[in-house]
Formats: C-alpha cells, structure tokens, sequence
C-alpha cells in the first residue's frame, strides 16, 4: 500500500487536495472518535496515517518518494519517529576524536585553593539590599522622609558592593595564578 492509498489521495494531486484528504482520513480515524473497543487499531491506523503524510506533506521528501515508486521499490519504511525516511540513520560521531562528552563528569567540583571570597564578604550585597528595601518599605508606612534617602544609601551601597566582591573574588583568583606560576 502506497503512502497516497493511506491517505486517500492520488500521486497526481496537488497539495491543497491531498491535505483535504488527508484531514478526512485523520477525522474518520482518530482513536478519540470511535468506540473504546476500536482505540487500539484506531491508534495504529492513525501511526500509518502520520507516517505517510510526513513524506506526502513536505517537497522533497514526496519527489524522494516519487521517484523511488517510479523506480519500483516500495520499501520507504516509518523512521524511529514515527516519519518515514528512505535512508538508515548512522550513528553519531563525533566532530573530533578525543571528544567525548564525559570531561566535565570526572572534573572535580572542588575550587581553587586561595581563589574563594570569605563567606562573610558573600553576603553583604544581599544584607544591604535587603536592607534598602526594608528601609524604604519602613518608610512608607511610619511617613519618614529622611529613611527614604537612608534606603537610597542602601541601595547605592548594594549595587557597589554587587559589583566589588567578583571583582575581589578574580583579584584573588589572579593572585592565586601569579603565586601557582611563580612556584
């Protein structure tokens, strides 16, 4: 059976026609249309359905198709997705020898000695924005003016702060370096 008979179109068709086809097809056989006791061959029917018009709906896979009918091979099978393809998939190589995807699995989580920030010093970003917000939000319930430039401090001392501890966390990490080489 040809990809056109399970669609019930012909080869001569043009696209809007076979699409036509196509949908009724798709209507008369969706398992969610008929009696529970037909789910399974409705189902089947349905995989077959796909199948043939993910080759009849795109170009050049129905000219591939075409030309392997004109030429008397009928073997155009489903793929492993269920669309069907006319050549064995290959198994993946990759583009360089020595890549194999399993480096980043042995590497080890631990850092650099001499590289990590003080904890302490992590965390006064996060305290002086929380800070700014509690102040500000403080000041909209107690009316304060002078708190809202009090949070405005905060903030700007937040927005330091986020930018000053990478910038010491690769000050030491570059001093780390510089000592490691030296050696």
């Amino acid at each position: 059976m040809t990809h056109y008979e399970v669609v019930g179109a012909r080869a001569s068709d043009d696209a809007p026609t076979m699409r036509r086809a196509y949908l009724a097809e798709v209507r008369r056989s969706h398992p969610d249309v008929g009696p529970p006791t037909e789910r399974a061959a409705r189902e089947a029917r349905m995989r077959e359905l796909n199948a043939a018009w993910a080759v009849l709906s795109d170009d050049d896979k129905r000219a591939a198709y075409d030309a392997q009918l004109r030429g008397g091979d009928r073997s155009f099978s489903a793929g492993r997705h269920g669309a069907a393809t006319s050549r064995p998939e290959r198994p993946f190589r990759p583009l360089h020898p020595d890549d194999d995807d399993t480096g980043w699995r042995e590497e080890s989580d631990v850092g650099v000695p001499g590289t990590e920030v003080h904890p302490a010093l992590q965390f006064i970003p996060i305290g002086l924005g929380a800070a700014a917000i509690l102040t500000l939000l403080s000041s909209f319930v107690i009316h304060n003016d002078r708190m809202i430039g009090l949070a405005v401090v905060f903030g700007f001392l937040a927005g330091i702060s986020f930018l000053l501890v990478p910038l010491l966390a690769m000050l030491a990490g570059a001093r780390a370096e510089r000592s490691s080489s030296h050696r």
